[in-house]
């Protein structure tokens, strides 16, 4: 019977991967007629989002680095005030299906399979007021001793936007990434991550959109950029029988965490509570570009959307009380672990250098209150600081880009036998190779540890000479020591086959 609803799941999830594409440029066409001609152009501020603007990479040899200054000096594109209509666009953004194979007999799943599907509808009613409108469908087939399928629809970025030649004002659901480095920038602390499959998506792919309002304000060379999070919206997180989740219930283990054998049944068996709400934070951002160098500063009061799962209080003492007392520890709360998200001050910056050859960044971060578990296994916060250094460059000629960054983080003044990490250095990024005319594309991701033994490598190939088409195969490697992400998921080593369009 499960194969029959596991093979149920399969047909579903596939039949509704097929009709998402059929059915909305039916309702692109529909629009069309409905307005009686195609939409006129998208004003630039609809192309781009800020953040994106902000996240884009300088060039090797130019002087690039300030792109963050969108003023928007060109409105070509946008209706006058004088024009009695208004600039309209509804577009299928993204449709990404993607299938991965588990090579580990150890692993809890056969499959893991992913769906998304991103449609958007913007409006221009004049050259300074805009709205969009967006939504998402995730959809997760995981097959196997652990199986489950699920498919869900989130809220993209939709806001009301207000600009002119000197500010640029949001108000809705956005996604909002500050920081410069392309991977783990420490300065992207008001963001809300998805972890949905681990660290499998890249950075782009690992954010989900938040309620907030944003004020960009162009003085002079300088930009002042200021968010607020009225409220928390936690992590988008894996299902507890994910192979991507945190918690592995299998093993007794959490990532990031060593072994422990009195904690090995309370996670197994044990019940976790992340539904902590109340407000979410604020942060400002004042950047300035220049001919080369960009440089930037922040500071944030802010809750993470990480959860970080500690012992309820009377779980802790029931478990102190007797060690091997599992059922009384068990039952003396109704939840086992709650998830903190415990609200702490950010002081960092940024900076990025183009020379001829390269392209250098710099980022760094002070955090007032870094979640931890003490030896006693009570729930404690230190200050801690984290860093990553990078450079960009092209060796031999332009169609090779290599991108080398060294990263770590340390927490302060940390108490004897803590059972988090109290330093970590590590070294990621990415090779990049396009040939055979720009039609193929390879390229590397990769992770080490250079404090413990911890490897993350995929390799992967893409077709990409029928845009907006993108066909690629790819391998994810997991290796490493105990409490380290390799570690972690050591058994999910898989082989993916994807298929995307991005417009």
């Amino acid at each position: 019977m499960s194969q029959r609803r596991e093979t149920s799941s399969a047909i579903r999830l596939g039949i509704a991967a097929l009709c998402v594409p059929l059915l909305l440029p039916a309702a692109l066409r529909a629009q069309v007629l409905e307005l009686g001609r195609p939409p006129p152009p998208l004003p630039q501020v609809l192309e781009a989002s800020p953040e994106t603007v902000d996240q884009a990479p300088a060039s090797v040899g130019g002087s690039e680095l300030g792109v963050g200054f969108d003023r928007q000096d060109d409105q070509s594109g946008m209706p006058s005030d004088s024009q009695s209509g208004l600039a309209s666009s509804l577009k299928l953004e993204q449709f990404w299906i993607e299938t991965g194979i588990l090579t580990q007999d150890a692993s809890q799943a056969n499959t893991s399979n992913l769906l998304r599907a991103d449609l958007a509808a913007e409006w221009s009613f004049s050259p300074r007021w805009s709205v969009r409108l967006a939504a998402r469908l995730d959809g997760d087939l995981q097959t196997g001793e652990e199986a489950f399928n699920r498919v869900e629809v989130d809220t993209g970025e939709s806001y009301l936007r207000y600009q002119d030649q000197d500010r640029r004002i949001t108000l809705g659901a956005q996604m909002v990434t500050w920081g410069r480095v392309d991977e783990a920038p420490p300065t992207d602390q008001l963001s809300v991550q998805d972890l949905s499959r681990g660290l499998l998506n890249e950075l782009e792919d690992r954010r989900r959109a938040v309620l907030a309002v944003r004020w960009e304000e162009f003085i002079g060379d300088v930009k002042l950029d200021l968010l607020y999070v009225p409220r928390l919206r936690t992590a988008e997180m894996p299902r507890w029988d994910s192979i991507w989740s945190p918690v592995n219930k299998q093993r007794g283990e959490i990532i990031g965490m060593p072994f422990n054998p009195a904690l090995a049944p309370l996670i197994q068996n044990g019940r976790f509570d992340e539904n902590e709400g109340g407000s979410g934070g604020w942060g400002m951002r004042v950047s300035r570009p220049g001919r080369g160098l960009d440089v930037a500063m922040t500071l944030q009061n802010t809750r993470p959307s990480l959860p970080y799962y500690v012992l309820d209080p009377q779980v802790r003492e029931a478990l102190l009380t007797n060690p091997w007392g599992i059922s009384g520890a068990l039952s003396a709360s109704p939840d086992t672990f709650i998830a903190r998200y415990p609200r702490t001050w950010v002081v960092g910056g940024d900076l990025g250098l183009t020379t001829e050859k390269a392209t250098w960044r710099l980022e760094a971060a002070w955090l007032s209150d870094q979640p931890a578990t003490g030896a006693d296994l009570r729930f404690i916060t230190r200050e801690a600081i984290e860093w990553v250094a990078g450079v960009e460059f092209y060796p031999g000629d332009r169609e090779l880009r290599v991108n080398l960054q060294l990263g770590g983080g340390q927490i302060l003044n940390a108490p004897t036998g803590m059972l988090d990490r109290q330093k970590t250095l590590s070294l990621f990024g990415d090779l990049e190779n396009s040939f055979a005319r720009d039609r193929w594309r390879a390229r590397l991701r990769y992770f080490v540890g250079l404090d413990a033994h911890d490897l993350y490598l995929n390799p992967q190939i893409a077709f990409v000479g029928f845009e907006p088409h993108e066909i690629s195969l790819a391998y994810h490697y997991f290796d490493g020591a105990e409490q380290t992400l390799g570690g972690f998921y050591q058994e999910n080593d898989l082989v993916t086959l994807g298929w995307r369009m991005r417009f």
